[in-house]
């Protein structure tokens, strides 16, 4: 390799910092960009409206909290009103403490309902509800359990119903009026918010409400309307979610919105009325078992179509290993091994350029200031060697889509929360607190650079210096897992290199032979 080989690289090299750092500050979301305006208007559609302003009136009553415990979360209920007062996840842990995703702050309480009839949201207001029970533990029991809330007055009851089960995320939660027990058909909102709890704000990752339209559509905060169309709607973090569901419809009339500086869903309803609400991980094996595609909350970018086969093979490889860290180097290996030829076509053709740098110099020199007959003279020599000049750049270019899927799964995927890796890596989501990995990574850059012989150009030996310092800055922050996958594949490439480089010298040396 010579002078060509050396530009081909930084070429290659160039497009990929070109692209990570595009993408990374143009396509992933910035968490503090969604928030700055929000739909705050009563919207009226197929004669249901958003009873967006309760009556806030002194409640004298003391409240009691009711305590669900199921083998995933604990849920704290308001005898007052119904709203949740706090869901604690017990297989996920922020800080040393339990993730709780809701709490019990901002305008409205996490499914705290509106009643449109002022006589209705009165008693729901100064009346507190009576339950039938103020502590159900459903840990290690299979059976459906509902916890049934009432308050009544004037002849009118209301009656909210949580429905749990011990084996999954998700909860349903109804509501019905009855007026001389006979029931009564009364619109109201139910809300969701203000986000989740104290979840971390990612950087390039989306906190704030998440719809799905049409089936295939996700948009998030701003762009969400109320719509018939709208299968879920979801308040999510980089890791988790809050999702209304239907349950008896295939659309919500449901919507986003800002109040006090909080940011809430809603959806509008007509009693009596039934909501699937899925409190939990943004993992497709407990998000599974709930319909409306509510797995398409989890995203992995453009390429995700790419990203959640290669998902599925690294949760196969955990399965084997039991360690994320090692999954990830065996999936890297996996990806070089199908991608070897096109890499072996690329490391060729980077090859027979580099062989005819002395020629294209004679021709620089031959046509100078001709750059007509310069193009077409190089045409003509390319074509004489059978030699494609773009056939070192184009391999790398299939392999991007790949990359960057693998990217978002490594950067996104909930299931490297938390999970270590060896000694000082203790979570592939979280950067590498001493930052080792990231300086490993710019040695085998470095390496992979001394391994090329330097071109005459020193504009290029300088650019060519400082990229492992550049890549090294730049993935400093970012998750281990994904700066674990970089590495690894640095490596595999010095070892495909150093492999390649005696394949070819094999098949020159055989070809010498018979030609001589």
């Amino acid at each position: 390799m010579e002078n060509s080989n050396n530009r081909n690289l930084l070429i290659a090299l160039l497009i990929a910092t070109l692209l990570i750092v595009g993408y990374t500050y143009f396509f992933l979301p910035n968490p503090n960009e969604s928030h700055k305006t929000a739909p705050n208007k009563p919207i009226k559609q197929d004669n249901l409206s958003l009873v967006q302003f309760k009556t806030i009136k002194k409640n004298n009553h003391t409240e009691k909290l009711i305590t669900v415990n199921t083998k995933y979360y604990t849920i704290k209920i308001s005898s007052l009103n119904g709203t949740i007062k706090s869901l604690v996840l017990k297989k996920y842990t922020l800080n040393k403490k339990n993730v709780e995703l809701v709490k019990s702050e901002g305008y409205y309480g996490a499914l705290e309902t509106v009643f449109k009839d002022k006589t209705i949201e009165k008693i729901e207001q100064e009346i507190p509800y009576t339950p039938n029970s103020y502590a159900i533990d459903l840990t290690g029991n299979d059976k459906v359990v509902k916890l049934i809330l009432k308050k009544s007055s004037d002849n009118v009851t209301i009656i909210k119903t949580f429905t749990f089960r011990n084996d999954i995320y998700a909860f349903d939660f109804s509501v019905k009026i009855l007026k001389n027990d006979k029931p009564l058909n009364e619109e109201f909102s139910v809300y969701a918010g203000p986000d989740l709890g104290d979840l971390e704000k990612k950087r390039y990752s989306h906190l704030g409400a998440v719809a799905l339209v049409d089936n295939d559509k996700i948009k998030t905060d701003k762009k969400i309307e109320p719509d018939q169309n709208i299968h879920w709607i979801a308040l999510e973090s980089k890791y988790f979610c809050l999702a209304f569901i239907p349950v008896h419809k295939n659309s919500l009339l449901a919507g986003y919105t800002k109040l006090n500086g909080g940011h809430y869903i809603y959806a509008n309803l007509t009693t009596p009325a039934q909501l699937e609400i899925y409190a939990g991980p943004k993992s497709k094996e407990t998000i599974a078992p709930i319909d409306h595609h509510l797995e398409k909350i989890i995203r992995f970018g453009m390429f995700g179509f790419i990203g959640k086969p290669l998902l599925y093979v690294l949760n196969w490889l955990y399965s084997i290993f039991g360690n994320y860290g090692v999954a990830i180097i065996v999936l890297t290996l996996i990806i070089r091994i199908i991608f070897y030829p096109l890499s072996f076509k690329s490391y060729k053709s980077m090859r027979e350029m580099a062989k005819l740098q002395p020629k294209l110099k004679e021709l620089q020199a031959k046509y100078k200031g001709k750059p007509d007959q310069l193009n077409k003279a190089t045409m003509e020599l390319y074509k004489k060697h059978k030699v494609n000049p773009f056939g070192g750049c184009l391999p790398i270019l299939i392999q991007i889509p790949v990359f960057f899927a693998l990217y978002n799964v490594l950067l996104n995927a909930i299931e490297l929360r938390g999970a270590p890796f060896v000694w000082w890596i203790t979570d592939l989501s979280s950067k590498d607190p001493y930052y080792i990995l990231p300086i490993i990574m710019g040695i085998t850059m470095y390496i992979q650079q001394k391994l090329t012989p330097a071109t005459g150009d020193p504009t290029q030996q300088k650019i060519m210096m400082f990229m492992p310092i550049i890549f090294t800055i730049m993935f400093i922050g970012f998750p281990s897992g994904l700066v674990l996958y970089w590495t690894t594949n640095n490596v595999l490439t010095l070892i495909q290199q150093l492999i390649d480089s005696q394949i070819l010298k094999a098949q020159e040396k055989k070809l010498k032979q018979k030609n001589a």
